[in-house]
């Protein structure tokens, strides 16, 4: 169903409020709001494009009824990297590396780029540092 909403539009200058005022702040000329009635989609339609009947919803399922599936990994030299990362990158996936100042999330990051430039695997960083020599020094390095 949808929802009515009343705005005050100046005449004058197009500001729009909420509710009717006297003088208009935009372009201070007096008595130049106007009623408008605008008429909105309610939330739960706004979303929808098909019928409740059409749309198939999800539904529970049991954990055993889900099967596993194994996509492909880039696998790191790094062992103990790999185990953290379950056995290496997934294609396509975001990894955030975080942690206190000096632990080597740079260090990481440089080899993970290496080991792509040379496995030839398309790669992305992005640095969160407030320097920004200090990211191009952390990329290239």
């Amino acid at each position: 169903m949808a929802k009515t909403k009343t705005v005050f539009y100046c005449q004058k200058c197009g500001a729009n409020s909420p509710k009717w005022i006297g003088k208009c702040p935009s372009c201070n000329e007096w008595n130049t709001y106007v009623e408008e009635v605008i008429q909105t989609e309610s939330k739960e339609n706004q979303w929808r494009n098909t019928t409740r009947k059409e749309s198939k919803a999800a539904k529970p399922r049991l954990i055993s009824e889900i099967a596993l599936e194994q996509s492909p990994r880039l696998v790191l030299p790094d062992g103990e990297l790999n185990r953290v990362l379950g056995g290496g990158i997934v294609p396509g996936s975001l990894i955030l590396i975080g942690g206190e100042p000096g632990i080597g999330k740079s260090t990481l990051q440089g080899r993970k780029f290496y080991i792509s430039a040379v496995k030839k695997v398309s790669s992305r960083f992005a640095c969160a540092l407030n320097v920004l020599v200090k990211c191009k020094v952390n990329a290239i390095s």
